[in-house]
């Protein structure tokens, strides 16, 4: 699978310095604009210098983004508007960035020339990459086995050919399957010529499904395609390389045993704490700046307390008492009538608390959470002790989300439109054991970014 990882990433790093191109390419044509024959060396290396942390920042705004996401390189009409919204915050960034520190240039005139050249200019780059990565070689998939899981990736790698693989078989011992993808062909586990049959469609890549490798006629044949230059995966492992969380019902034990429990990262987890104790303090004493603002307009429009607290269950499984800013009328628990988990537009939702829910800003007492230990900024959502309990019971291996301590964000929460729904308890495990699986410090800055990108865009929760 590193192989895998590797071939996306360097599509990214191709983006990444086409990016850069396109910047110092837009800043060099305006300074030629603007000064013409009066350009000389010490008004490019002073432009530069500043711009180079300009566009430093506006590469860490793009990845916020997911201008860096090979799930979202296609060209659709959603791009040119995203990019445009990105371009505004970047110019906006810049201003605030020249305001408070002042260079050796006078930027207010080249700027906005220097963020129109760079907008187009980027989005014709896009534009080609897209239909150059689209209609390079690709790898063709055969999916040995069949199931709901390897369909829907089979769909999703469809939908995505910028991803670089394309899905062209199943092979199974199925009767032909009536949720086959339109466009693949199924082949028959029992085939006469199975060999010559897998030959004949020219795949690169096989795809095999954990209940294949217990078949010794099928770990046969595989092994008999190895010297025609086909490359085996298992599927757990390419599904989580394409898709950013671990196809729960596909594995077993094992992989826990060999991926999660007993490995130890502590070099990660002394630093991860260092880094929430250095953020807390600035962050808790703006909250507490904030405070008497915000007890006033949620005393005003509802009477009751300023701070919510609920019981959750943290690390080892071990219970806490969250805290956070009230965002719904008084007692809402005890209200009845309504659903008390994952409702989207839950009316007991008061408008201040609606805002403070999409900008994050309820969660500012959980630094607390954070000071004690309790909790980190990073991790799987907590959930309540109620709710934990039905859900060990309805899905396997619930309880490993409990390795690591829960976060005020987390891969779910920025992967998922509404990871707060039981219903949608299942699929935010598999982003939560993918995280735990995963987790550095690059992916929790990537998790950062992400988040306040949701913030700018107020999605919320």
């Amino acid at each position: 699978m590193i192989n895998l990882r590797n071939r996306i990433s360097k599509k990214v790093l191709l983006i990444l310095l086409g990016d850069i191109v396109i910047f110092y390419g837009a800043l060099y044509g305006s300074l030629m604009i603007r000064y013409g024959a009066g350009l000389n060396q010490n008004i490019l290396n002073n432009h530069f210098t500043a711009f180079g942390i300009i566009f430093a920042i506006w590469i860490i705004v793009f990845g916020a983004f997911g201008f860096y996401d090979m799930r979202f390189m296609k060209n659709e009409k959603v791009f040119l508007y995203r990019l445009l919204r990105v371009m505004a915050i970047n110019t906006v960034s810049a201003i605030t960035l020249f305001y408070l520190f002042p260079f050796e240039i006078e930027p207010r005139r080249n700027l906005f020339l220097i963020a129109g050249l760079a907008a187009i200019g980027i989005f014709c780059w896009r534009y080609v990459f897209n239909h150059l990565v689209i209609r390079t070689a690709v790898t063709r998939v055969v999916f040995m086995g069949f199931n709901k899981e390897m369909t829907e990736l089979a769909g999703f790698l469809m939908y995505h050919p910028q991803l670089g693989h394309k899905p062209v078989a199943f092979v199974s011992g199925q009767e032909q399957p009536l949720l086959l993808p339109e466009g693949l062909i199924h082949i028959p586990l029992n085939h006469e010529n199975l060999s010559s049959a897998i030959r004949g469609i020219k795949p690169e890549m096989i795809i095999i499904s954990p209940e294949m490798k217990g078949n010794k006629a099928t770990v046969t044949l595989l092994l008999s395609l190895i010297p025609s230059g086909i490359s085996i995966a298992e599927f757990p492992a390419f599904h989580e390389a394409m898709t950013g969380k671990i196809p729960l019902s596909l594995i077993e034990e094992v992989w826990f045993l060999e991926n999660l429990i007993g490995i130890k990262k502590r070099s990660y987890e002394f630093l991860k704490r260092f880094c929430d104790i250095t953020l807390s303090v600035p962050v808790g004493i703006a909250a507490l700046g904030l405070m008497p603002f915000v007890a006033l307009v949620i005393k005003l429009e509802s009477p009751g307390p300023v701070f919510f607290r609920q019981t959750r269950v943290g690390k080892h499984g071990n219970p806490f008492t969250l805290v956070k800013f009230r965002s719904m009328v008084a007692n809402a628990d005890k209200l009845s009538g309504f659903k008390t988990h994952g409702e989207r537009q839950d009316p007991r939702q008061t408008k201040v608390g609606s805002f403070m829910r999409k900008t994050y800003l309820d969660e500012l007492p959980q630094i607390m959470n954070i000071l004690r230990g309790e909790m980190s900024f990073i991790g799987p959502r907590p959930e309540r002790p109620e709710y934990v309990k039905d859900l060990k019971e309805r899905i396997p291996f619930y309880a490993t989300r409990f390795l690591v301590p829960p976060g005020i964000t987390g891969w779910a929460q920025v992967n998922m439109e509404n990871d707060a729904s039981v219903e949608d308890a299942p699929e935010k495990l598999q982003y939560d054991l993918y995280y735990i699986k995963n987790r550095t410090l690059i992916l929790d800055l990537l998790i950062t970014l992400r988040t306040l990108s949701a913030i700018i865009r107020r999605q919320g929760r």
